[in-house]
């Protein structure tokens, strides 16, 4: 967990003022000890004045969100694609379903890099190739040219997304982790149902290859912006006394460097092993699973579904599609966050209170019982309007639905993975990617066709009873969670992270 702060922190915040061996404690606005401890270097990300704090936030949140942007602006743009290459819809899909795929393997060899040789390398070298990508995408003439260009752009925009929520945990503490990760993952989750409007009206009015060079010309201003704006956040502390493990006097132009992080230790072998390491705790493996069935049958199912059901079934054109999935999505996520992020953090300040200052991470779970049912009754109301074709707002009021409950179950959940495990919130950050990603990529492949041949009622309604199913492991981990952890203790790598 964040430190080792448990027998610190079973306690009162009068008791722990009245106790010379805690009187050395930080502690949060509540009066409890924080999580993890920071040290005394202001240049310890978690001691960086707020507006630094948020505006390092803002630019790795964007880069997420670029991700997902612009892997799926393309999304709309599918029949005009279709009838030019001579190609069928379903098949046109695959140029999204490449990236998705790639981005979600990519962060699988970041990750440990990231973790010795920091975070801000990373970023910058991986957009590079984002960039250069995206143009080849817009240039080539081939349906195989524009399909391996679409490999290197999973790969080029998978940073923000593979490792993004590493540098929300690694600024700020457990009691407030639950807000800040959430305007992370509203991020993540908005950059696919954006993309469907830009795109959509892309694709109609000046063609669909500027849903290739658009966010090539968006990377490319991204990259500018990061390369003199964003500092490196990876810092080496004992998270048990707060105390730093870094070089002394270390400057603040140093972070802005691709010398930013004191390496401790050589890349090994071993290391590209962690992130799957990590699925032997429950406490990971359960969530992670979920999450990304979940964020599969949200967000994704709509978006690579939409072109096809919606022209097909209203006829409509590519900016209609677009607004169809991105409006209600967008609207979707940004009230389900208002139920998502500040109610997980209070929740686990409700629970601390009431325990004796106990902190028990497991707490926030409870904050993802209505995602749960706003997801599956979002993925089968559009299902069901689907088969009947009614109004085309029933499926719009579905994917909304859908998108209010990944809304809560994401953030609550990634809030409840880091909280547990701390310095492996690299790993955390890149397995939840991972797994979202290769189950999303998937659906492009068989939920047309496994609509068409059993009613989308049917094959919707399905997908949602396998995710209400899967919901049973975080319901154990409510009861068991705790037992569970301190049974299997805490991975004995990155440890000072």
């Amino acid at each position: 967990m964040d430190g080792d702060l448990e027998s610190k922190s079973n306690s009162e915040p009068g008791d722990i003022e009245k106790t010379d061996s805690r009187s050395a404690l930080k502690l949060d606005p509540h009066g409890y000890p924080l999580r993890p401890q920071p040290t005394d270097d202001p240049r310890d990300p978690l001691n960086w004045n707020p507006w630094l704090k948020l505006w390092v936030l803002f630019q790795v949140s964007f880069l997420a969100f670029l991700g997902p942007f612009t892997q799926a602006m393309f999304n709309s743009a599918f029949v005009p694609f279709a009838k030019e290459l001579h190609t069928s819809v379903v098949r046109a899909s695959y140029q999204s379903t490449i990236c998705i795929c790639l981005a979600g393997a990519a962060p699988l060899l970041l990750s440990p890099v990231a973790n010795v040789y920091g975070r801000r390398p990373i970023f910058i070298f991986v957009t590079a190739i984002g960039i250069i990508a995206h143009c080849a995408s817009g240039a080539a003439k081939s349906y195989g040219g524009i399909f391996a260009a679409r490999a290197f752009v999973g790969v080029g925009t998978s940073a923000g997304m593979g490792i993004g929520a590493a540098v929300v945990v690694d600024m700020y503490f457990m009691h407030e982790r639950g807000k800040y990760m959430g305007f992370f993952v509203v991020f993540v989750t908005n950059g696919a149902h954006l993309a469907g409007l830009v795109g959509g009206f892309a694709a109609k009015d000046i063609g669909w290859r500027w849903c290739f060079w658009i966010p090539a010309i968006i990377l490319g201003i991204t990259w500018l912006v990061i390369l003199f704006g964003l500092p490196e956040t990876l810092y080496h502390r004992d998270n048990k006394t707060g105390q730093s493990l870094q070089q002394p006097n270390q400057s603040w132009i140093k972070l802005l460097t691709f010398n930013g992080v004191y390496v401790k230790r050589k890349l090994r072998l071993w290391d590209f092993t962690h992130v799957f390491y990590m699925l032997k705790y429950p406490s990971v493996l359960l969530p992670a699973f979920y999450y990304s069935i979940s964020f599969g049958l949200g967000s994704v199912l709509f978006a690579v579904t939409g072109a096809s059901v919606f022209n097909g079934i209203y006829d409509f054109d590519t900016a209609q599609v677009g607004m169809a999935i991105g409006l209600p999505t967008f609207i979707g996520t940004l009230l389900g966050e208002i139920s998502a992020g500040p109610v997980s953090d209070r929740i686990l300040y409700l629970y601390r209170k009431t325990h004796g200052g106990e902190v028990k991470p497991e707490a926030r779970l409870q904050g993802t019982w209505p995602g749960a049912f706003f997801i599956v009754a979002g993925v089968i109301i559009e299902g069901v309007t689907l088969q009947y074709k009614t109004h085309w707002s029933g499926p719009v009021m579905g994917i909304g639905i859908g998108a209010v409950g990944l809304q809560i179950v994401s953030t609550n959940i990634y809030a409840y993975i880091t909280d547990c495990y701390k310095p492996q919130s690299a790993e955390i950050s890149t397995l939840l990617n991972f797994g979202r990603q290769t189950f999303s990529f998937t659906l492009g492949f068989y939920m047309i066709p496994f609509g068409e041949k059993t009613t989308f009622g049917v094959a919707w309604s399905v997908m949602a009873i396998i995710d209400a199913f899967l919901f049973l492991g975080i319901v154990a981990l409510m009861f068991r969670g705790q037992q569970w952890r301190e049974k299997l203790g805490a991975p004995n790598f990155d440890k000072d992270l």
